[in-house]
């Protein structure tokens, strides 16, 4: 098990796992959890004739269920957002303890809480990292700090401990050649990414390791350099999947497929249209529901970076992570990968979940 300087880092990611691992033990204590209460044929909720799904928003990006609605996509189904959340952890606790209909989190994370007993599944990539869309670790022009080894006994802001970018980083030390003496000596610093710039900028951390759109506004803003990007380490790849739960697979198939498969085609429209044609929708949607404050964060999206057909899963999108879990002694013994998601509902999973995504055309109407 690696500890990092001090005990941040570890405390971190214990908290992290008791947050979540106490969201399963009420879901465990529930029983038969019903996500959503109402009279429809297959248990869920309804509202004139559609199905009921309560989510939450991330902050910047575009949400598949959004653009699968704004698209028509999803008829049958009704979005009832219930404001934004701000990381994987927090998405999967409340999807755990009912309060939402799905979750987004990092696959390493869901390999973590699924192993702890939640009874969710992921169904559908909805982030990842290619030559548009990726995270990297940012320095000052002119610093010092040009491989692994600089790094140790120095600071690094990230977005959140025990996630993606804590993983990628693992993967650089390795990689680079440090021991895991060394990797115990650089500190991970936890920040809202919207911050981190501003640390590096400021000398309270000597890198930062930023994502999307802003670390595009972070290198447009001079003075930065990008020491290395998370596809140079691992390639394109989906670092994140939508979860339900199991109990609502299995009662509402009808309406999983209809939002699973409307979310499938929505992938693929992000990946054959050009980012402006995206945000166009996106832009329209958002206005006509009230949220013209959240159009302002969508402006340096430029993909969603996910890596496969309509977002489909494959074991090789949780592979090197439940890997990581272990290395972390977050997760003892083997792990059936195959049983962390499926792709029943999604439409595209017989045209291979490992198919690079096609250049936009740009030229494709709505």
């Amino acid at each position: 098990m690696i500890h990092r300087s001090g005990t941040s880092s570890h405390a971190g990611l214990r908290s992290i796992r008791i947050r979540v691992v106490a969201a399963v033990a009420v879901l465990a204590g529930l029983g038969a959890l019903t996500t959503a209460c109402g009279a429809s044929s297959e248990g869920a909720t309804t509202s004139g004739g559609q199905t009921v799904i309560k989510y939450q928003s991330y902050p910047g990006q575009v949400d598949l269920s959004e653009l699968a609605d704004a698209l028509g996509y999803i008829p049958d189904i009704k979005l009832e957002r219930l404001g934004d959340v701000q990381g994987g952890p927090q998405s999967l606790q409340a999807l755990a303890t009912g309060q939402v209909d799905y979750g987004g989190a990092f696959n390493g994370a869901i390999a973590n809480v699924i192993a702890s007993g939640a009874p969710i599944k992921a169904v559908i990539a909805y982030y990842g990292s290619n030559d548009k869309t990726y995270g990297g670790l940012l320095v000052k022009d002119g610093s010092p700090i040009t491989k692994p080894q600089d790094l140790i006994g120095k600071k690094i802001a990230i977005n959140t401990l025990g996630a993606n970018f804590e993983a990628v980083l693992d993967d650089w030390f390795q990689k680079g050649g440090l021991t895991d003496a060394q990797i115990k000596q650089i500190t991970l610093v936890p920040l809202p990414l919207v911050n981190a710039e501003a640390a590096l900028r400021h000398g309270q951390v000597d890198a930062a390791y930023i994502s999307g759109a802003l670390l595009q506004k972070a290198i447009g803003n001079g003075g930065l350099n990008v020491l290395f990007k998370d596809t140079d380490i691992v390639g394109d790849y989906n670092g994140g999947s939508y979860c339900m739960t199991d109990e609502f697979l299995k009662d509402n198939p009808t309406a999983a497929k209809e939002f699973i498969g409307g979310m499938a085609k929505a992938a693929e429209y992000t990946r054959s249209h050009s980012a402006d044609q995206v945000k166009a929708v996106m832009t329209k949607y958002l206005t006509a529901h009230g949220r013209a404050d959240a159009v302002a964060g969508l402006s340096a999206w430029t993909s969603s970076g996910i890596a496969s057909t309509g977002g489909t899963i494959s074991d090789a999108d949780f592979a090197p992570w439940t890997k990581w879990l272990q290395w972390k002694g977050l997760i003892k013994g083997s792990v059936d990968i195959s049983s962390l998601y499926t792709n029943q509902f999604n439409p595209y999973a017989n045209a291979g979940s490992a198919s690079k995504a096609p250049s936009p055309t740009g030229t494709e109407s709505q």
